[in-house]
């Protein structure tokens, strides 16, 4: 029993946590955290429609229940290039979430939606963002309808396709709201389909789960209570921008038309670690039917492999050996074989070679005749010819060549294993010996008390 627990305290910190970069910046390379997941991801300090600071793209560490312990490794960027990656997420090996292993995580294209806009903070009829939001003060009756975007880790990624009150981040209920008791009356709802916030999307499942309310903002709010689906609680301390702290707690109900998102769990908390910036997010209730709502709209995607460097490129030509004879004819026939197969790109087969050779065994005594008479033919015509076969030799003779070359590239070595596997294996075997060595020492030592208790009888 002792030995296992030797091994677990050895092996966990190489196979429970992973080692990213916490730092902020696109390419930034600071001191160093330990987590679940690798995170790239985009804070933006908002109060509504007012930045209280430049978005910044941070990384760091994210664990906690909340997330699922199978997220495959990959990016989302708003590009069709993949250069402008807002979150990414990876754990196959340590700093994943900078340098060159970034640039190979699998990236996709995340489309803008077309949102129905209409407030204050309105340039036009509609908008384009990640998600469409309508917001509500009851009690004042203003709406407000627009767009949202990601401007925390992992939190708006939960509440998409719920209507939250109070809002669970700042970027959410628009102008409606002006001071942080405004928003324990503020009811926030987002989603992800084109013009979803036309109207204020229904909910119709049951709101079993009471929550209670609250906000901070550098003032605080009193503690009310709310009813709906489930609970949510979301803490904000950034040394980023203006905004220093955002804390929230309220009740959350989904429509069920949007999905959840593939890195999350219904229920739980995520925590974001980063030298700058530390964010924890938690959802939970005890109605069972809410939870198997959310895993029945589960995300699934399957993951892409990127194609090869020599995918693109056409296969190589079949090389056939072909041979030459001296005489016109055949030339001939050799060019006119090599024509057809430039068009058709069809390829001789074995019958083919056999009745092209019969023919030429059967075409031999005309040959003989007709080079008789090419013998007699002046050296200039010859030195011709000769001109022109060498032509034809060192023209073959490139295109095999080039042929050779398609064969004949190098090959790249083969990229190194960086997994633990060796490491975990050393450990093992240095434990092993341990334990044998005692055990050994152990059975040399009773059997050296063992004589000498013998010897002392013996000569008593």
């Amino acid at each position: 029993m002792l030995i296992v627990f030797i091994l677990l305290l050895v092996l966990c910190p190489f196979t429970c946590a992973v080692k990213c970069l916490d730092c902020v910046g696109k390419d930034c390379m600071g001191s160093f955290c330990e987590g679940d997941y690798c995170v790239l991801a985009q804070y933006a300090p908002r109060w509504g429609t007012i930045e209280w600071g430049k978005p910044q793209i941070v990384k760091g560490c994210m664990s906690g229940s909340l997330l699922r312990k199978d997220i495959r490794d990959h990016c989302e960027a708003a590009d069709d290039e993949g250069k402008e990656k807002f979150t990414c997420f990876c754990n196959s090996r340590d700093n994943c979430n900078g340098g060159r292993t970034l640039q190979r995580l699998e990236v996709e294209t995340v489309e803008l939606l077309t949102c129905v806009c209409s407030g204050a903070h309105c340039k036009g009829e509609t908008c384009l963002g990640e998600l469409c939001s309508y917001v509500i003060n009851h009690r004042t009756k203003e709406t407000e309808r627009g767009c949202v975007n990601a401007s925390v880790p992992i939190v708006e990624r939960r509440s998409m396709g719920s209507c939250m009150i109070p809002p669970i981040t700042g970027a959410m209920h628009h102008t409606v709201a002006k001071e942080a008791s405004d928003l324990l009356k503020t009811e926030s709802c987002v989603c992800a389909t084109d013009y979803c916030n036309a109207e204020k999307p229904q909910i119709t499942v049951p709101e079993r789960q009471k929550c209670q309310t609250f906000v901070t903002a550098k003032m605080s709010s009193k503690n009310v209570t709310c009813t709906g689906e489930f609970c949510f609680k979301a803490r904000i301390k950034s040394k980023l921008g203006h905004m220093t702290e955002y804390n929230t707690m309220g009740c959350a109900s989904f429509t069920g038309d949007d999905m959840l998102a593939e890195e999350l769990n219904p229920t739980g908390c995520a925590k974001f670690d980063n030298e700058q910036l530390d964010i924890l997010a938690c959802f939970e209730t005890k109605d069972k039917s809410a939870i198997g709502r959310a895993r029945a709209n589960q995300e699934v995607r399957e993951p892409k492999r990127r194609p090869s460097k020599g995918k693109g490129r056409k296969p190589p030509p079949k090389m056939e050996i072909e041979y030459e004879e001296e005489e016109e004819a055949d030339d001939e026939d050799v060019d006119d074989d090599e024509t057809e197969n430039n068009k058709g790109g069809d390829v001789k087969t074995k019958e083919e070679k056999e009745e092209a050779k019969e023919k030429e065994e059967s075409q031999k005594p005309a040959k003989d005749g007709e080079k008789e008479e090419e013998e007699t033919e002046g050296k200039e015509k010859e030195g011709d010819d000769g001109t022109d076969k060498d032509d034809d030799d060192s023209d073959e003779d490139t295109t095999t060549i080039s042929k050779n070359f398609i064969f004949e590239r190098p090959t790249q070595p083969p990229i190194p294993d960086d997994s633990n596997t060796t490491m975990i294996a050393v450990f093992v075997l240095i434990i092993l010996c341990i334990v044998v060595s005692g055990a050994v020492w152990k059975f040399e030592l009773h059997k050296k008390l063992f004589r000498s208790s013998y010897d002392s009888v013996a000569g008593g």
